[in-house]
């Protein structure tokens, strides 16, 4: 059988093509996957890190408070067992610098910790849309926990009430531990050049 004469064009022409479409299949792909990390990286370095951040600094900050309140609350009992119950005529002059620890603590807790929990809020309200699903089911309770801080040191919360809305932060730990679970995760991700 005679070949035609646009046989081979054919073929040439269908295998440039196949060639092109492949070309243009995998170069999609590739371009997909690249804007998926790049949204990966961007959840890490704009929204999850600066959070853990914080909370690393918060967590730090209140572990030493605790150990320096631990250990004047061991100094102050020792001055008073060294002198067998009795008070003692300098007891306000020597009282006085343990006081000060926990002014400083409460200035602390003001001036400090709760204005790093208001600032991961605010970096959680502005860059909700870098959160996953898991990660937006936190932000009510983390919002309640922040507001009752904020309340509470305007003194417009009774103690009693504070007690009865049960504010504590083991409430939010569940927060945090997804927090440091997600800055693994995504690091992971970017490491070994996978987005999900």
């Amino acid at each position: 059988m005679a070949e035609h004469w646009y046989g081979p064009i054919l073929n040439s022409l269908l295998g440039a093509l196949v060639a092109a479409w492949s070309v243009y299949y995998f170069g999609v792909r590739q371009l997909v996957a690249q804007r998926r990390l790049g949204f990966v990286e961007r959840q890490l370095t704009e929204f999850y890190a600066p959070l853990a951040g914080l909370r690393k600094q918060i967590r730090a900050k209140s572990e030493l408070s605790l150990r320096i309140s631990s250990a004047a609350d061991g100094a102050w009992r020792d001055i008073c067992n060294s002198y067998g119950g009795q008070l003692v005529h300098d007891h306000e002059a020597r009282f006085a610098q343990f006081k000060k620890i926990i002014d400083d603590e409460n200035d602390q807790l003001k001036n400090e910790i709760v204005p790093m929990y208001r600032q991961m809020l605010a970096l959680f309200t502005e860059r909700y849309h870098l959160a996953d699903l898991e990660t937006r089911a936190f932000y009510e309770g983390f919002l309640e926990f922040v507001e009752l801080w904020n309340r509470w040191l305007v003194d417009s919360l009774p103690a009693e009430v504070v007690e009865r809305l049960d504010h504590r932060e083991d409430k939010v730990k569940p927060f945090y531990d997804h927090l440091e679970a997600r800055v693994k995760a995504l690091q992971e991700q970017i490491a070994k050049g996978k987005a999900g």
